[in-house]
């Protein structure tokens, strides 16, 4: 049976028209250079955040308990990427990012602070990416030549933490940001600390009505029909993956907070997997037929 995208979420599918009548052929896009293969600490621990709010919380306050399943009883001196802001200086960014860190105990400082950016990565014990515009991000980390040493550092075991934006760049690559192009990295490869991608602040489209433009399920299909070997995970407001060592990936989120969305590939569109707060996986299992 055929259904309309605004009944996915409801449903759990999706069925494509165009491909129930077999009169679309799609050739499957290919990154220019995908990431190869990377080493892995068995302590590598990531945190990858939606958002930096939830509800009517203040600015991060209410992560603490990811910060503690991250961090544990360890306090660190978190290097601070502020990179995506752009309506904004980079010493308010820090100040604010600081302010939200001190209750959980960590110092922040900034890596615009340092002459030798690289050297501050190489020398840092924990790291931070912050939200904003993730085109920006990433043209700005390409200029300063630390997505390697950031992406190495991180396997190689020390804690890393990014929220929006830089939650986006965990993944292979910026593609499923909602964010404008306002600026071009001369690459969209991006750390790759998990094999698929996610798409932040997701909020579905369903029950709406007066919407006229493309839903967030209509980009994402979009995004799976043009590259047929990729999945992506919708992260709810507040909700948060949490990686540790090469595979192992658990859901978190505060104990209200929706369900994960995993779009999924089809033989006639898209489907709809949810994925529940406390789920623990194999990161290897987000791919077209992986079942968790």
């Amino acid at each position: 049976m055929s259904l309309s995208r605004r009944s996915l979420i409801q449903t759990a599918i999706l069925g494509s028209a165009a491909a129930a009548a077999g009169t679309v052929s799609v050739a499957q896009a290919k990154i220019k250079k995908p990431l190869g293969p990377q080493k892995v600490s068995e302590k590598r621990r990531v945190l990858i955040q939606s958002s930096s709010r939830y509800h009517t919380s203040g600015y991060l306050d209410f992560a603490g308990d990811q910060y503690e399943q991250l961090y544990g009883s360890t306090k660190h001196e978190i290097l601070f990427i502020p990179y995506a802001k752009v309506a904004g200086t980079y010493d308010a960014y820090e100040k604010q990012v600081q302010d939200a860190f001190k209750p959980f105990g960590h110092k922040i400082i900034s890596i615009h602070r340092f002459k030798d950016p690289q050297k501050a990565v190489r020398e840092a014990s924990a790291i931070a990416v912050g939200g904003g515009n993730t085109w920006a991000l990433v043209t700005r980390m390409y200029e300063a030549g630390i997505i390697d040493l950031i992406r190495d550092q991180v396997n190689g075991g020390i804690p890393y933490c990014g929220w929006s934006a830089g939650g986006n760049v965990a993944c292979p690559t910026l593609r499923t940001t909602n964010d404008m192009p306002i600026a071009e990295p001369p690459s969209f490869n991006t750390f790759g600390f998990i094999p698929f991608q996610t798409n932040p602040h997701f909020i579905s489209a369903a029950g709406t009505s007066g919407l006229n433009n493309e839903t967030r399920e209509d980009r994402l299909e979009e995004f799976l029909w043009y590259n047929k070997d990729e999945e992506v995970i919708g992260l709810p407001e507040g909700t948060a993956l949490f990686v540790t060592g090469e595979h192992n990936c658990e859901v978190i989120g505060p104990k209200d907070s929706d369900a994960l969305y995993w779009f999924r590939q089809a033989p006639k569109g898209m489907t709809l997997s949810r994925i529940p707060l406390g789920t623990k996986f194999d990161l290897r299992e987000i791919r077209p037929g992986g079942k968790i």
